[in-house]
């Protein structure tokens, strides 16, 4: 009888958390839209990684065949891609987005060089393109960072 009283109960305390109307935002990220930053694998340069900076803070060093989500607010954003270590001749290279809440943006990372520097050529493609492109890549290692 205990028993049946205490699962009972127990049911009824499940059921009525199921349904309780709190004031918890649905959609967290609607305020937000999503950017997703990727470079293909190449062979050539593989061993590079490029800095990616989002309105000049250093938000992640994206690695080859990988990609990064970012989460920003609307308004203007200007990422930018610059290589580390010595180089002749260093070229930071960049585009700008105008960003609008709740949508999704796709920057591909090309590598372009020249006999005296490599550079992260950046640009927006569609979606189709970018999952595409995106096919068998995995996130890069500092996407824990950028969650927390």
């Amino acid at each position: 009888m205990k028993t049946a009283f205490l699962f009972t109960s127990l049911c009824l305390l499940i059921i009525s958390s199921a349904f309780r109307s709190d004031s918890i935002n649905e959609n967290p990220t609607a305020d937000f839209a999503t950017v997703y930053i990727y470079r293909g694998g190449q062979f050539f340069g593989s061993g590079l990684n490029y800095a990616i900076y989002a309105n000049g803070e250093k938000i992640c060093k994206l690695s080859n065949n990988r990609y990064i989500e970012y989460k920003v607010k609307p308004g203007t954003l200007s990422l930018t891609a610059r290589n580390g270590g010595i180089e002749v001749f260093k070229k930071e290279t960049g585009i700008d987005l105008e960003i609008e809440a709740g949508k999704k943006y796709y920057v591909r990372g090309d590598l372009k060089t020249s006999i005296t520097r490599s550079r992260l050529e950046m640009s927006e493609v569609t979606e189709n393109t970018a999952k595409r492109d995106m096919n068998g890549m995995t996130v890069d290692n500092c996407q824990e960072a950028l969650n927390n």
